[in-house]
């Protein structure tokens, strides 16, 4: 049962676990007691559970649902307040003075989104399978409860999300992220494990970490769905902020300060210019910069740590920046380059360990001064994590600490 589908159903239960009472929670709503009382009923015969503990003095959600509902509430407080009526409880959610919150149901999130995709009320409508004349009242509707219109409209563009449109587009996001992390911890209290986690990953930083992290909580987790993701920097920050991943795995920048948003340290990485097993660099004992003073290189990607890195090693040892640019998005592409060229790279040993032991590529011996970056992961400061969710932060610190301490030994 996908919780979205209730969302009438939700509002009044969040609102009597808030209040206390269905008379309260009426009133808050302004609603009838029997409107709520239904709602709740209608709510628990849906999920098959008892939602509230029920006496005299009023009613008190239940232990496993009191974390839901607040989970719930959390996906309500996402919805852009463009007009909130400014005569509602100072301590009361400012969700129950926002007509979108109040009134967005689950075929106005469909509509929405599918409008943005297509830009057409017509290619929407055969996409959802539903007429053209309903997505046009669904979006009636939904500009009602926004109190603003959300799109752009052109003959020769279509529909095209205004500015207060993409933020009632990410509150959306937001909204359905935080009801499908409770759907999955609706189903772990009745023992099904699953649930679904996003991970987006920045090329050249990840290694043998996150594989031998994901197996070990698929292994616990049988029921859990993993996809990850590869992309740049700012599009998987984005996709965060918009909850259309979970975390993002990679080489972390110094300076971080985006609100909503939070990083971790796994481990410290060192970078080594790396070339293929014959390059003629690869057969000399000792090594010196200037040696490499005609270097053909495959550069860093712009505005990396890795390019900072290599900028700063190459100034410090006297060596120019190369004149004819090669960069490299792909650990395929790159390992097929330096394969069939002479080109030598500054990247991590640990993404290439396995070929380096199977003698396809090597090190050179060279001193690298300040050839480190942070790995890390970022993830959204005010999520409440799911058991899946803990297990893999959990799973990657642990991985990361073998990893470190390998690195030692060696």
């Amino acid at each position: 049962m996908a919780l979205v589908e209730h969302l009438k159903y939700l509002r009044a239960a969040c609102a009597v676990a808030l209040t206390g009472s269905s008379v309260r929670a009426a009133q808050a709503l302004h609603l009838s007691q029997s409107s709520v009382t239904r709602a709740v009923l209608a709510l628990e015969s849906a999920v098959q559970q008892v939602i509230f503990d029920r006496s005299g003095r009023g009613m008190v959600p239940t232990p496993q649902w009191s974390s839901l509902l607040q989970r719930c509430n959390r996906a309500f407080q996402h919805m852009p307040n463009a007009g909130a009526n400014k005569s509602s409880r100072n301590d009361m959610p400012s969700w129950m003075s926002c007509r979108l919150a109040l009134g967005i149901r689950s075929r106005h999130i469909q509509v929405l989104m599918s409008l943005a995709k297509t830009g057409s009320e017509t290619v929407s409508a055969s996409a959802l399978g539903i007429s053209q004349s309903a997505v046009h009242q669904t979006l009636v509707q939904l500009e009602h409860l926004s109190e603003r219109e959300l799109f752009a409209r052109s003959r020769q563009h279509g529909l095209r999300l205004n500015e207060f449109g993409l933020e009632v587009m990410r509150g959306c996001k937001l909204c359905l992220s935080e009801l499908q992390q409770a759907d999955e911890v609706l189903a772990a209290l009745s023992g099904k494990i699953g649930g679904r986690i996003v991970i987006g990953t920045l090329p050249f930083s990840v290694g043998p970490m996150l594989p031998k992290a994901v197996n070990r909580v698929m292994h616990d987790f049988p029921g859990l769905q993993v996809t990850v993701i590869d992309g740049t920097y700012d599009a998987l920050i984005q996709q965060l902020r918009d909850a259309e991943i979970d975390m993002v795995i990679g080489a972390l920048r110094p300076q971080f300060s985006i609100q909503g948003l939070l990083q971790e340290t796994l481990f410290i990485d060192r970078l080594a210019v790396v070339a293929r097993a014959d390059h003629p660099l690869a057969q000399r004992k000792k090594l010196k910069w200037t040696a490499l003073r005609d270097a053909q290189w495959i550069m860093p990607m712009p505005n990396t740590p890795a390019q900072t890195v290599f900028e700063r090693v190459l100034g410090q040892c006297g060596l120019p920046l190369p004149t004819t640019e090669l960069r490299v998005n792909s650990a395929l592409m790159m390992q097929s380059l330096l394969m069939q060229s002479e080109r030598l790279a500054m990247m991590s040993p640990r993404q290439i360990r396995s070929e380096i032991k199977a003698g396809l590529f090597v090190v050179l011996p060279l001193a690298l001064p300040d050839a480190a970056r942070t790995i890390g992961l970022i993830r959204r400061s005010d999520v409440l994590l799911t058991p899946g969710m803990q297990s893999l932060l959990a799973t990657c610190r642990d991985v990361a600490g073998e990893l470190a301490a390998e690195n030692s030994e060696e």
